[in-house]
Formats: C-alpha cells, structure tokens, sequence
C-alpha cells in the first residue's frame, strides 16, 4: 500500500472509482497519511474490502466516502434499466419512437434505429393539456391516472411524466406527481417540466425517460454499496458527469447526472495539473481496463456539452450527426470514449485480419497474464510480452504477472497468422492504439484544434504505457505523467467540489429582454439550488453562482450557452456581442439573423475538501522492451521515488 502525506483533515476520506477491471482507490487519514490501492472490481465484495481497508488505517475516525461509478453507463449500455412506463399528453405518445429525425449517416441504407427506452405499450396518454403560454385548456383527470396505474402500468418499477408544454407550467406534471405518490407509493417517478425544464420535447422526454429508467438501478446499487461500505447519506458522494458532487440521497433522484461519472474525476483532476503547471492546451488521455477515454481541457477548464447521447447505439462516428442513442440533455464532460483498454482482447476476423476489442476480458478471469484463468489475449497480454509492463507485479505489487501465460495466450493469435509472439504482440498494441488516435482526434483535430499544439496528460492503468507513441503519432511533443497516474480518478474524486446545475426556458428576443424581468429569473433558479444544497448540509452562503444565458440565431438549430453580464440597460448588446464572438469561434461565421435567448441556466458549486501532493525521491531499474517488433535494453524508473528535478 502506497503511502503519502496530505495536511491535516478531522475525518477519513475514502475516494474510490469502481471501473470494469478495476477499482482505484485513495485513503486520506485524520492525521493527513495517503494510502492507496487497486483493487479488481469483484462488484459483490468490493465495498466490503473497502471498508476493512479503511478498518485497518483508523477504525475510529469518522468516514467520508467520494465514489465515481460506471453503473448508470453500463446499464444503458446492456438496456438493464428498470420496467418504465410514461405518461404525456394525448397526441404525444410517439415522440420517442420519431425521435428527432436525426440518424448517424444518411447514406446507410441499413442503419436501423434503435429501440426507444421505454417501449410503446408502456407510453399512455392523458387528455389534459396547456397551452403554450402555459395556460390550461383541459385539466387533469384523476380518475384516468389511477386507472393507468392498476392497469396497463401496474408492474412497471418507475414512471416518467412527461406532459406537452411543461416548462411554462409545470402544475399538471405536480398534481400527477402527487398522485403517483399516494397511489404508489413504491413507484420511483420523474417530473420533466420540473427537473428538466427546457423547451424541445423530445430532449425533454428522453432525459426523463432515462433518468426514470435508472432510478431503481441506482437505489439498488447505492443502497447495497451504503451497507457494505458502512455509509449513508452526506456519508457517501457521487461524481456527477459534469465533474461535481452530489450527495448519494440526491443522486437517488438525478441518476442521469451520473452516467459519466468515471470519466469525469480523471478529467477534473487532469485539469487541475494543468492549472497548477500552466499548461494552456490539454489532452487528457485515460486508458483503464475497459475502455480509452480522451478529453480536452482548455485554459484549465475541461470541454463541457450540454447535451449527449448514451445507449448502445451511441459511438464515435455518431456524435457529429446524432440520433444513434438515447439523448440526455444535461451537462457533461465532452470526452470521447472507445472500446481499446488493457483488457481488450484480441481475436481474427472471418477474413483472417487481426481485431482487438472491443470485448474484454473484465476483472473475471482478466487478461491471461494475471493467472486468474483467463486464456485470451488481451493487450495487457501483449504490453508484458513487449516488456512495456513488469512481469512480476504491477499496481504496487498487489496485482501479480506472469509473463509465461501472456505469451501463451498471444500465441492462440500468432501462430494462425504466421508471426511470432513478440510480433503478434506488437500488432496488438498497434492496432489498439490505432483506436484510440481516433478518440484524441474527435476532441482536437475534428473540433478545430490542432494536437501540436497540447500537452498529453496520460494516466489509468494503460495509459502511461501507450502515451508517448499516440503522441508521437499526434506530433504532442509534450506527454505529462501525473502522480498517482494508475488510480488517477480516485485523485479527481477528492478534488472534486460539489455542484448543481439549474436551467429555464424563456424565449424572446434578446433585444426585448428587461433587466428586471431577467434578475428575477435568476433569482428563482438560486432559490431552487440553494434547496439542494441546504438538503446536502451545504451553506448557500459559501457557494458560488454562475449565470449563463442560451441563445441562438432565429431559425437555427445550435444554440450556445455564455456567461450573462450584469442585468441593466446594455444587457441585450452585451449578450449579442459576447455570443457573436462565441458563435464566430466555433463556427468560423456568423449569419445575418435576428438573435433569440431560449433559455437561463445557473451552476452552483462548494467546496468539500481539498487534495494534496506526494512526496518524491529517485531510484532506476533496467529490463527488456520493447522497440517496434524487437526487444531492447532499457531503463526504467520508479515515479514515486522521482524528484522534480529528475531527467530521463
């Protein structure tokens, strides 16, 4: 177990990232000691061993847990969320089966559109209705509702309402709302028009059916990692995809801030690194077990999109044009995500081409190397054999290696394609890389910015091993190593703060907009976050809020959110000329059009503690590695007892 020293803290922090292979890990002591470790994600006993671990650092202190988790993403992913069904507006019960007409390539005669998350025998419609101005022209029948409820949706887990026109009245969505709750009250249920009020029925909709689906998904995940762990409500926080935290209880209710969890605390931290070294342009870069993750960090700020699109139709060559998967329109890290992780394994097509991933090996059985049955090869298979990884023990000796069984397990491939073992290996990890130099162009190159121009930060399990040659494919000339760069997430985790994020649609003009009109607005979404913070025993005093206002060119699609500038007379010039600058940055043009706003938004966030640095002294050992398909002699260097001052 690796140790540090932080300053001092009243209480022991445990920040743990559950991946598909493994599970990092961060003890933080009352007496300001770092302990860490990588676990293998055993899903039924990880929680427990996590909990004897901090057993054994302090068995007295008080407990704070700080989780980031895959749960939410892998459900979709495998369409293992809970039985849901939905109630809207009559004439409405189809939107999710239309969607939005988008599809990933228009020129695939074969693409199919995938299955709507709730299907269509689950989706019943209700004869009220509101107009646009949110007046009411048919009222609620509770008669109808209970009805739905016995019948056609007496054995669905979780309910969405969605009802037309929500956002400008949000009444109808409550009286169902409660009615569900006295009628069922076993039913788990989510509000659109007052957990995600903005305008666009279909985003609206589809955020509410996902957040829906999950809701039992996360309860039950929750509540038995809350009773392994031995913790329970502001015990236990959870990493959102924007990058904050949100207390366990809240995170019951708002699954679908979640689904990016993991990704998101490796990308928190790796801006943080480049705040701390000045670093203007980076590509953080995180290679786990599973899967590779690339993301781009601007001015010490990580890429943010209001909206993306998950489920099993959703990939890489999708995220241009959209319509593969679900949309949830909530805030999230923009990062790219492809199947190429250490435990990816490697397989011959029919016509005899060698594949890797993006099915993995997972923590059981794992690669063959870690001699837990596994018989596949897998990269990690293929980095021991190359020497890239030790062939004794890696994650500080806890996870033994067997070089033996790697090369056997690369010789299932090699020998049908005629290559020797050190050879097949190669085009292992060759192919891999390949895969995920598509995902660091897709945040660079495909977005404008040119890669020579960043610093690779590199970390996860894999990540550090593979760095240096996709930046010497990026032409990156810059690869940054951080601390603790195995169990990186876990760092993000515990330099995390806790955030909400709040929206409103208000669609008008910008030239008609009234400063008064437009403060009071802001007011309301502080009031209704200073709610959640309050519920989390934070302070809305020590918080700080962020106002941003969307807009967009009338008869466009792309809408851009900016920060809003002080309410008073120059407020409509102001807001044209800062999103002008905005849209001209992004789109390299800017049309001849009326501008519109379409909706607020505000972020709130606090702080919950903060992180430290380790400790660092020298030591070199030298084995074989790999160059190209051939071994060579080289140095290598323990990083946790590297100076700062150390050169290679």
């Amino acid at each position: 177990m690796e140790t540090a020293s932080l300053g001092q803290r009243p209480e022991l922090t445990v920040a743990f990232d559950i991946g598909g292979t493994f599970t990092d890990v961060i003890f933080v002591a009352p007496d300001g000691r770092v302990f860490t470790r990588k676990l293998l994600s055993h899903l039924g006993t990880i929680g427990s061993r996590i909990s004897e671990l901090a057993a054994e650092i302090d068995g007295e202190a008080r407990r704070s847990f700080r989780h980031a988790t895959t749960t939410c993403s892998n459900a979709l992913l495998e369409n293992k969320v809970a039985s849901t069904g939905m109630l809207t507006t009559k004439g409405f019960r189809d939107v999710l089966e239309m969607r939005s007409q988008r599809r990933p390539s228009i020129h695939d005669v074969g693409w199919e559109r995938p299955a709507p998350l709730i299907p269509r025998r689950l989706v019943h419609e209700l004869a009220e209705r509101v107009l646009a101005d949110g007046t009411v022209e048919s009222p609620v029948d509770d008669d109808e509702i209970r009805g739905l409820l016995k019948g056609p949706l007496a054995e669905v887990e979780a309910i969405a309402v969605c009802l037309i026109n929500s956002p400008a009245n949000p009444e109808h969505e409550r009286r169902v709302a409660a009615l569900i709750e006295r009628e069922r009250p076993d039913l788990r249920f989510s509000v659109s028009g007052i957990e995600f009020p903005e305008v666009g029925e279909y985003e609206r909709m589809s955020t509410t059916a996902v957040n829906a689906s999950l809701m039992p998904v996360v309860d039950r995940y929750l509540t038995r990692l809350e009773g392994q762990i031995g913790a329970s409500g502001s015990g236990l926080r959870i990493m959102q995809s924007q990058g904050g935290l949100m207390d366990s209880q809240v995170a019951r209710t708002q699954p679908v801030q979640m689904i990016e969890s993991g990704p998101a605390a490796g990308v928190l931290a790796a801006a943080r690194i480049a705040a701390n070294s000045d670093l203007g342009r980076v590509l953080a870069f995180d290679m786990g077990g599973t899967t590779a993750k690339a993301s781009a960090i601007l001015d010490a700020r990580p890429m943010e999109r209001p909206q993306v699109e998950v489920g099993a139709g959703a990939s890489l060559g999708s995220r241009f044009f959209g319509g593969a998967g679900h949309v949830v329109r909530t805030p999230s890290v923009d990062l790219v995500e492809v199947g190429a992780g250490g435990g990816s394994i490697a397989w011959i097509d029919s016509a005899g081409a060698l594949r890797v991933g993006p099915e993995g090996a997972g923590a059981e059985p794992g690669p063959a190397c870690y001699g837990n049955g596994g018989t596949q090869p897998t990269v990690t298979d293929a980095n021991v054999v190359l020497g890239y990884l030790s062939a004794s023990a890696i994650a500080d000796g806890s996870v033994p290696m067997n070089r033996e069984l790697a090369e056997r397990a690369i010789e299932s491939v090699a020998t049908p394609l005629g290559l020797s073992v050190t050879e097949a290996a190669h085009g292992i990890v060759q192919i891999a890389n390949t895969t995920m130099i598509r995902a660091l162009r897709a945040v660079s190159v495909e977005k404008g910015q040119d890669p020579r121009g960043f610093t690779m930060v590199a970390y996860g399990g894999a990540g550090p091993v593979h760095a240096v040659q996709l930046a010497e494919e990026l032409g990156v000339r810059t690869v940054y190593i951080p601390p603790f760069p195995g169990i990186f997430s876990a760092v993000g985790l515990l330099l995390a703060e806790y955030r909400h994020d709040a929206v409103m649609s208000l669609a008008a003009p910008v030239d008609t907009l009234e400063p008064e009109t437009f403060a009071e607005r802001f007011v309301k979404l502080q009031k209704r976050l200073s709610e959640i913070l309050e519920a989390e025993g934070v302070d809305p005093a020590d918080a700080e809020f962020d106002r941003h206002v969307d807009l967009k060119y009338r008869d466009s699609e792309e809408r851009l959110a900016v920060a809003c500038p002080p309410p008073d007379d120059r407020l409509g010039t102001m807001l044209t000329e800062t999103f002008s600058d905005a849209y001209l940055a992004k789109f390299h043009y800017v049309p001849d059009a009326p501008l519109d706003v379409v909706g607020l938004r505000m972020r709130a966030t606090a702080a919950v503690g903060r992180g430290g640095s380790e400790i660092l002294s020298s030591s070199t050992r030298a084995r074989p590695t790999a160059r190209g398909a051939g071994l060579v002699r080289a140095r290598t260097s323990d990083r946790s007892k590297a100076s700062s001052r150390s050169t290679f």
